[in-house]
């Protein structure tokens, strides 16, 4: 079935995806707020606020909130992304109504109570040295803020031990105000839902939402960086990261396939070339991350410090490789590593409800799995090589965690 796009009277938009056969449901509400809509001072504010939204309404505490979806067997969740933050209730058909109510509750009327402020606060706080003890999350934090500098994109999402601490519910409460409208907010539902009982009961439980939009958001330069966190560690963890594409270029579709063909599986350039060929790293792959306005191509190694070098040395010819010399074999491939990525992903209704609210941000409609898939089946060799010769010509990131000699990883990534 065709998932329904409607417009609620404030401007919510709700998307209402019916998966016939399912007995259960997800939902989940999705506001455009995250670290990019962040000032300096601001630094983890979207995530903290995330996690305040369960810590007590006017009609339930954070216990109760806790207790009433697990009483009918549910589970709530939420996540705080670069551009936007999700709010998810998993449930069955049956219970929907209690799903909508208390993620209409969360977001409506949350407490940020000083005191569970002040717990929660230490709760993130041991979140932010999980991640720093986490050493290719911390590689990759190092990254973005070298690709991406002073602009928010260059920030941590859990912002800093520092900046965590200054957050205060006045704080949170105007971060909120500025930042959750109306208009930039998408209710997505799918699964075994009934179409008209989910319209009903969105705009039950959130007429009241309302809000100017938020202010335009600084654009996006990726702008290349190089640095090293000479930790007395085991491995070493590298990550480089070149231009890419901005989720909606014309380029974006043959930047994911070069991504793919690079370090997307098993049978790809890197894969072969670094861990299958010379076993320079256990682990090894390749990434493409896309925003409004910038996107990055990158790779992630962990090796021995006395093989980072020769890997970088064996990423960057492959990206050579693919700039001058991919094949129709592995770009077909690639192509259809997306493709069934894509389908078996839209297959469970988590998925579906985050595919669709990916797309209303980025394009403003709902792309059908047949227009995506044509897209992917459009792109050409010459179209791959494009974009490899695109990442090759602008400059490069490197981020490394752990021991080894940086200038000898700088001169293999410069091919000196």
């Amino acid at each position: 079935m065709t998932p329904d796009l409607i417009t609620l009277p404030n401007g919510v938009r709700l998307v209402v995806d019916p998966m016939p056969g399912l007995q259960s449901a997800a939902i989940g509400v999705f506001v455009r707020a995250g670290t990019i809509d962040e000032t300096r001072a601001e630094n983890g504010a979207a995530h903290l606020l995330e996690h305040m939204a369960f810590k007590g309404t006017s009609r339930r505490t954070a216990r109760q909130i806790a207790e009433e979806i697990e009483a009918v067997g549910g589970y709530m969740n939420a996540g705080t992304g670069y551009t936007r933050t999700g709010y998810y209730a998993r449930v069955l058909s049956g219970d929907i109504a209690l799903g909508f109510d208390i993620l209409g509750d969360i977001l409506g009327d949350p407490l940020f109570d000083p005191v569970e402020l002040e717990k929660e606060q230490e709760v993130v706080i041991q979140e932010i040295g999980e991640a720093a003890d986490q050493l290719d999350d911390a590689v990759m934090e190092l990254l973005q803020a070298l690709s991406f500098g002073d602009h928010p994109l260059g920030r941590p999402i859990l912002g800093t031990v520092e900046s965590v601490e200054a957050q205060t519910p006045a704080s949170l409460r105007a971060f909120m105000r500025r930042t959750y409208a109306a208009r930039d907010m998408v209710i997505a539902v799918s699964g075994g839902v009934e179409p008209q009982a989910v319209e009903r009961l969105a705009r039950e439980m959130f007429a009241a939402v309302n809000g100017a939009p938020p202010p335009p958001r600084a654009p996006a330069r990726y702008q290349g960086g190089r640095r090293h966190d000479a930790r007395d560690i085991e491995q070493t963890h590298f990550a480089l990261a070149f231009p890419g594409a901005a989720v909606t270029a014309g380029d974006y579709f043959a930047t994911r396939v070069f991504a793919e063909a690079l370090g997307g599986g098993m049978s790809s350039r890197i894969f072969q070339s670094v861990r299958e060929e010379r076993g320079l790293a256990y682990a090894v792959h390749s990434f493409a991350d896309a925003y409004e306005d910038a996107g990055v191509i990158g790779v992630y190694a962990g090796t021995d410090a006395a093989n980072a070098a020769e890997a970088i040395t064996l990423i960057r010819r492959d990206i050579e490789a693919l700039a001058t010399a991919p094949t129709s074999r592995e770009i077909d491939r690639s192509k259809a590593m997306l493709k069934s990525t894509m389908l078996m992903a839209l297959e469970n209704p988590s998925n579906r409800i985050e595919t669709a609210v990916g797309q209303l941000y980025a394009h403003g409609r709902l792309i059908s799995p047949v227009e995506l898939a044509a897209r992917l089946d459009a792109v050409t060799v010459d179209d791959v090589k494009k974009a490899a010769a695109k990442a090759l010509g602008g400059a490069a990131s490197l981020a490394v965690v752990g021991p080894g000699a940086f200038e000898a990883f700088e001169a293999a990534l410069d091919g000196r």
